[in-house]
């Protein structure tokens, strides 16, 4: 027995001999105690060291330098992107945890003069607004439409920020526009900070506090505005925006968050079959093309620039069915948007019937306007017979922004409430269930307890009258202690 600790026996050394390597590469050497010492597990290598960089995903694809490795460097807030220009993984491993311990020791400046000084040149110039949403445009694989509209929401909220007026914004024939955006392109991008573009938003919010409705307006505006604006500083773009120009830190809108949104719930105030049958008798031989589109977003769920360049080639009348899909004319909103609608019995004879009065036409809709795939913002081929649509269905009661949108939504609802929510997101060809749950889905069944039925009938209070009969009536409060005559 140990002297020292009575009751514990020491491994002996015929006992150490019979340890595998494995259980002696654990033991230490014996502390003061005599007692063997566990060592712990090595930690995982960190960025300074070059086995970090030999793992799988760390070092990148050069595009600039064929087979070539790059890696991505983010330290103290910042992120930058450093060719490696060599294709033996080791060498670059090593090289990227040299760069890294550059950074830290000398610098993000000292560091890029020292690893890529070829960008010391665009480094000391200040970017602007216009170099990057050029170079954001570039480097982004997003629809033209797309980053149209990034580019729009960025330079509003860049104008409304820096104070620009807008007045000749509009002024495109005598060269307001041009002006416009040019002063707003000129505008430095170290000069948006962060707190600058919140401001702006709590300005636009609080500006609409007296009025409940104009607040959920402008909330879903600005989320709108900060969505939108935030896709030209991307995290798959912004890498590669650098690599051109210097952006600067913080980003515009780095802490700047998204206000919580109303409810986007349908919430169906129309009768869609009263709507159809008015359609029929006012539309459907005074004005085909309005009924056609009516028809194509209430019956059909399509969207307006699905309805715009919808071919007759996509109708298949022996089987009752209609195909959204890509074409030469248009690129639908998403690769889930693509799918094949089931006609019924009356729809695919209406539209067999206006077929036949067109046999030679390529398009659904009759416009004289040709297609103008070409032109970066969204112009519709049919634009004159989507406002009459939506005039007409204004004067049907439909009073909501997009009224010819509605329809879509209404038949979404009907949809859902028949088929159930899993045939609507189908019908509709959302991308996510959740975006049919959260809008379209709208309960068209009437729903009343019926534990309590016949109860209050017999209330005192209650009076038979017929109110679809009854104009409403004013009500005048009665000054005290004064009876009604």
């Amino acid at each position: 027995m140990n002297a020292q600790n009575p009751g514990k026996s020491r491994p002996t050394a015929s006992h150490d001999a019979n340890l595998s390597e494995h259980e002696m590469a654990g033991v230490d050497e014996k502390n003061g105690s005599g007692m063997a010492v566990v060592a712990s597990k090595s930690k995982a290598p960190g960025k300074g060291d070059s086995r970090y960089w030999l793992q799988a995903g760390k070092l990148v694809s050069d595009t600039r330098w064929a087979g070539a490795f790059a890696c991505r460097i983010q330290s103290q807030g910042r992120r930058e992107f450093f060719p490696l220009r060599t294709s033996n993984k080791a060498a670059a491993a090593a090289k990227a945890a040299k760069i890294y311990n550059d950074v830290s020791a000398l610098g993000w400046d000292a560091a890029i003069a020292k690893h890529k000084p070829e960008t010391l040149r665009e480094t000391g110039k200040a970017a602007t607004v216009g170099e990057l949403i050029e170079a954001a445009c570039a480097a982004s694989t997003a629809r033209k439409h797309s980053l149209e509209a990034y580019s729009k929401a960025f330079r509003r909220v860049v104008s409304e920020v820096a104070g620009i007026q807008d007045g000749r914004k509009f002024d495109a024939f005598k060269g307001g526009t041009k002006e416009w955006r040019e002063r707003v392109d000129a505008v430095p991008l170290a000069s948006l900070l962060p707190a600058d573009v919140q401001a702006w938003k709590n300005r636009r919010l609080r500006a609409m506090d007296t009025d409940p409705l104009a607040k959920r307006r402008a909330i879903t505006t600005v989320n709108s505005l900060i969505r939108n604006a935030k896709a030209l500083f991307g995290k798959k773009v912004l890498p590669l925006v650098e690599q051109k120009i210097t952006v600067p830190r913080p980003l515009p809108f780095d802490d700047v968050g998204m206000e919580k949104g109303p409810s986007l719930r349908y919430v169906s105030k129309v009768d869609a079959y009263a709507i159809l049958a008015r359609a029929r008798e006012e539309l459907a031989e005074n004005e085909p093309e309005a009924f056609k589109v009516l028809i194509l977003a209430l019956v059909c769920g399509l969207r307006r620039s699905e309805i715009d360049h919808l071919l007759w080639r996509t109708f298949d009348f022996s089987r009752g069915l209609l195909h959204i899909e890509n074409t030469e004319y248009q690129q639908l909103k998403s690769e889930d948007s693509a799918g094949v609608i089931d006609l019924d019995t009356d729809t695919a004879a209406l539209f067999k019937g206006y077929r036949a009065r067109a046999p030679k036409s390529l398009f659904v809709i009759e416009s004289p306007n040709p297609p103008r795939s070409e032109r970066k913002t969204r112009c519709y081929r049919c634009n004159a017979v989507f406002e009459r649509v939506n005039e007409w269905l204004r004067v049907q009661g439909v009073d909501t922004m997009k009224p010819l949108h509605t329809m879509r939504k209404e038949i979404g609802s009907i949809i859902a409430s028949e088929h159930g929510i899993f045939e609507a997101s189908r019908y509709l060809r959302h991308s996510d269930i959740r975006i049919t749950s959260a809008i379209y889905a709208d309960k068209k069944k009437t729903v009343t307890p019926k534990a309590f039925a016949g109860l209050l009938a017999s209330a005192e209070n209650v009076l038979e009258a017929d109110f679809t009969k009854l104009a409403p009536t004013p009500i005048v409060a009665q000054p005290k202690g004064r009876k009604s005559e």
